[in-house]
């Protein structure tokens, strides 16, 4: 038995899907597009759909979610003043975005903050489309992808050059000095709206290699540093604006910019170490989880479950590979309290995508004997302390353990060590069984029983309210069961329909293909029709919860002479044709389907300064229809009926 819970080894796709339904939900997935800024709606909404979809983009390498973006982005640059044709106070119209709403007088003045949030993802895709495999394949309008993020790499450049004039040397911005109707005109910025450009430097130094962008993020990471100081935890704290530390801190929504910056740089050994950001982690684990119910509004403590922070626990997860213990406090919170169905705000939106991008895998427990009596659905506890366990795939990485628990007394879970027991979670008592995780964390790898790493739970023991946990779930790992094609002919299409067992829901991907051909995520169906002649390789690739299932597999294309011996016309040219591999095939069609839409509404944004990332809804515009990925490579959308049905009857997990 243990041997096959060994084999839960992949990524969960559930997130994935459950990001799609977050997308959808806001004017079809357009969002913010058709709006300006004047009131902080495209920095403090947009900039997140922009991030999800970036993040969507990295974790997938699915075409869509790259094409999402460029329709994104075509729309954010229509908006920016120097398209708009409107200017700054100074009478510039410059390569940002103005804002009216956070000054008395409604003097437009263009935030550095704005401008960083929104150039960052520019920035990023562009780098990421440089070595993508799909990069010369067509964008919505036409254009290749590699040809628009061109446009976006200097559309990016010129952003971030708008505000050189409000660098400091000292390795921070400030702002204008001449815009008097600020209250703090010729002050250093908040920590984390220098941050936030800096963000964009440290993308615009992947896509150009020039050394001043490093030279900026360098320095802005020297002084978040800096103005750090260690908690008694052994988290790290600051403050809004830095300087010595003053509890109980920066909230958890600004603070979120300032751990994604430190993250960023962590990844490119700038300032920031692996040490580091493991007691930003401490910090969030002891400072911000309370429990599975309750998150505080700040960094250092203080009040908590403001609304308006509160859901901003989801921007905290890209430090998951450092503390797993983070990606289930926020899994289980996400899955109850904020679901995808009902997103509305661009940072919900980039939670769902942060859930998807980070997703630990899966790992079922057991029982330790001595501890449990057998209820039937569950066991109950029969002492304090039992125990319950589960084997990693892999002890050098973190995983997720699904549990439905009964906890009539408040629980701690706690990992053992061989000689301490570490916190990972903490649940409120409930009357019923309820949905909730633990994290096996890699720093404590004791292999206890057999082959299990062992976890207890820790409460105030009554023998009749004794804590319960229901069974593990059988799951099956994914199978491609079907057989692909192997043969073809030019100018003649070629579908395959893929078929897979296992346990839905279901994420089918194509990993290797001729440029720009891609498959439904939740169908598999492959069509495309070979111009010439040779060996076309694809890698199709199955993916659940539990695990993946990969068949590679070769078309052979011949050319009718060669198999008839007649000269019939297939449409090339009379050169004798040269074979081709996945990445040298011309333009390709994948299947076409139904487009899928969202029926979310939008509510409103409310951003009591050009700092406040907290946003309690989001509203957009629907744009006018255009052709996009789909029709022009005939990639089927995401159909909900398909994905309803691959998902009913399984339990949240």
């Amino acid at each position: 038995m243990h041997v096959a819970l060994a084999l839960a080894a992949m990524l969960a796709v559930s997130p994935r899907w459950a990001f799609e339904d977050a997308y959808d939900n806001v004017e079809g997935g357009d969002w913010y597009m058709g709006i300006d800024n004047e009131t902080a709606q495209l920095a403090w909404g947009e900039s997140y759909v922009l991030w999800s979809l970036m993040a969507m983009a990295r974790s997938t390498e699915h075409p869509m979610y790259v094409d999402r973006m460029a329709r994104h982005i075509d729309a954010l640059l229509a908006q920016r003043d120097d398209a708009r044709g409107v200017a700054d106070y100074r009478g510039v119209s410059g390569a940002c975005w103005r804002n009216t709403s956070y000054q008395d007088g409604g003097e437009p003045y263009c935030y550095a903050v704005h401008s960083g949030m929104l150039a960052y993802p520019i920035a990023d895709l562009a780098a990421f489309v440089a070595t993508w495999r799909h990069r010369d394949a067509l964008a919505y309008d036409g254009e290749t992808f590699a040809a628009k993020a061109g446009v976006y790499a200097e559309a990016a450049i010129a952003t971030a050059a708008y505000h050189d004039d409000e660098w400091n040397d000292a390795g921070y911005y400030v702002f204008r000095g001449d815009a008097t109707f600020l209250a703090f005109a010729g002050k250093d910025q908040p920590l984390n709206q220098s941050n936030a450009m800096g963000l964009a430097l440290l993308a615009l130094h992947d896509l150009t290699g020039e050394a001043a962008y490093l030279e900026r993020a360098m320095a802005l990471a020297k002084r978040m540093r800096a103005m750090m100081t260690a908690s008694p935890s052994g988290g790290l704290v600051w403050n809004y604006w830095g300087g010595p530390y003053k509890a109980p801190g920066e909230d958890i929504s600004h603070a979120a910019l300032n751990v994604e910056f430190a993250v960023q740089a962590a990844r490119r050994g700038v300032v920031f170490t692996e040490a580091d950001l493991d007691k930003i982690a401490t910090t969030f684990l002891e400072h911000v989880y309370i429990d599975d119910s309750t998150f505080s509004d700040f960094i250092g403590g203080g009040g908590v479950n403001d609304p308006g922070y509160r859901a901003q626990i989801g921007r905290w997860l890209a430090l998951t590979p450092v503390r797993g213990a983070i990606y289930a406090a926020v899994h289980d919170a996400y899955q109850r309290d904020y679901p995808a169905a009902g997103v509305g705000s661009g940072s919900l939106l980039l939670g769902w995508a942060n859930l998807a991008a980070f997703e630990p895998r899966v790992c079922p427990h057991f029982f330790y004997p001595h501890d449990w009596q057998d209820q039937g659905e569950s066991m109950q506890a029969t002492a304090y302390g039992a125990n319950v366990l589960t084997i990693p795939p892999d002890l050098g990485v973190t995983c997720r353990v699904p549990l439905h628990v009964l906890a009539s007394r408040r629980v701690v879970a706690a990992q053992w060590d061989g000689e301490d027991m570490h916190r990972v979670a903490e649940w409120q008592p409930g009357p019923d069984f309820a949905a909730r995780s633990v994290a096996y964390e890699p720093r404590w790898p004791l292999v206890y029983f057999e082959g299990g790493v062992l976890f207890e739970f820790q409460d105030d023991f009554n023998e009749a309210e004794a804590v319960r946990v229901e069974h593990p779930v059988v799951h099956e790992p994914p199978t491609i069961t079907s057989q692909p094609p192997t043969t073809g002919e030019p100018g003649v299409p070629l579908e395959y329909v893929p078929a897979g067992a296992g346990d839905p829901p279901f994420w089918w991907s194509l990993r290797e293909g001729p440029v720009g051909l891609a498959v439904d995520p939740g169908s598999g169906v492959l069509t495309f029709t070979p111009m010439v002649a040779g060996d076309y390789l694809f890698e199709l690739a199955l993916e659940n919860d539990l695990g993946e299932a990969v068949q590679a597999f070769t078309v052979h294309v011949s050319s009718p002479s060669a198999s008839t011996g007649e000269g019939t016309d297939t449409g090339s040219s009379g050169d004798e044709p040269t074979p081709t591999t996945g990445d040298e095939t011309e333009e390709s069609d994948t299947m076409s389907a139904p487009t899928s839409t969202g029926d979310g509404s939008a509510g409103s944004t409310d951003a009591p300064d050009p700092g406040e990332t907290a946003d309690t809804g989001g509203c957009g515009c629907r744009g006018g229809d255009a052709p996009g990925l789909a029709s022009l490579l005939g990639l089927g959308s995401l159909l909900r009926r398909r994905r309803a049905t691959a998902q009913g009857g399984r339990r949240a997990r």
